[in-house]
C-alpha cells in the first residue's frame, strides 16, 4: 500500500468572514478546528418485489461549516447570533452607551436571517515544512443556523460555537454551495 504523507492533513484554519467573499476579514482566533460537513438527505424508493429499496434518491442537502470563535469581540458574537456584524450599522454602534464604547443592540429580528461570505484558509495536501500550500473553502451565502450562547466563567474562556447553513447561490452554476480550491505549487 502506497502512503503519501504530505497527503494527510493536520494544522488549524484561518476564518473569514464578510458581506462578501472580497470584504471578508479574519474573525481571529477558533477552538476545536473548523468543520465543513456535507449532510444528504437520501430517500429510499421501495418495491414490494425486493422488500428493500430498488432505488435511492438524495432528497436534499444541507451543508455545515462549525466551528468555536474564540475571541469574544461584540463583532463574533453578533456572527455566532446572526446579527450584522459590521460596527456602526444598526446591530453594534459606535457611543452608544458613552464615549469609546462599542454597544450591540439585540432586538426582535427580521424573519429573514443576515447572509454573509465565508472563507475558510488551511494547509493542502502536498505541504512539507518548507512549503505550506493552501486549501481555501469560499462560500457566498451562510447564515448562523444553529443556537449559541455567550456566558463568563471564573476559570474558563468566553467563546461562542457556531454553526453556519450554507446556502446555494443560483448565480454559481456548477458550484452553488461555494468551492474547495487547492495550492497545488
Amino acid at each position: 500500500m502506497a502512503v503519501t504523507v504530505s497527503n494527510i492533513l493536520v494544522g488549524e484554519a484561518q476564518v473569514l468572514i464578510g458581506a462578501t467573499l472580497a470584504a471578508a476579514s479574519d474573525i481571529g482566533a477558533t477552538q476545536d478546528g473548523v468543520e465543513l460537513s456535507w449532510e444528504p438527505d437520501m430517500v429510499d424508493i421501495e418495491v414490494d418485489q425486493f422488500g428493500d429499496a430498488a432505488k435511492v434518491i438524495q432528497s436534499m442537502v444541507k451543508v455545515m461549516l462549525k466551528t468555536t470563535l474564540a475571541e469574544a469581540t461584540l463583532v463574533n458574537l453578533a456572527h455566532a447570533w446572526g446579527y450584522d456584524s459590521t460596527v456602526g450599522n444598526a446591530d453594534i454602534k459606535s457611543n452608544q452607551d458613552g464615549t469609546d464604547t462599542n454597544t450591540f443592540m439585540f432586538g426582535v429580528e427580521n424573519v429573514y436571517p443576515h447572509e454573509r461570505a465565508i472563507k475558510t484558509v488551511g494547509s493542502a495536501p502536498g505541504s512539507v515544512a518548507t512549503s505550506t500550500l493552501t486549501r481555501t473553502f469560499q462560500a457566498k451565502r451562510a447564515i448562523s443556523y444553529a443556537a449559541s450562547s455567550h456566558s463568563m466563567k471564573r476559570a474558563e474562556a468566553t467563546v461562542f460555537p457556531v454553526e453556519f447553513r450554507i446556502l446555494p447561490s443560483a448565480a454559481d452554476v456548477g458550484y452553488e454551495y461555494g468551492k474547495i480550491i487547492d495550492a497545488t505549487a
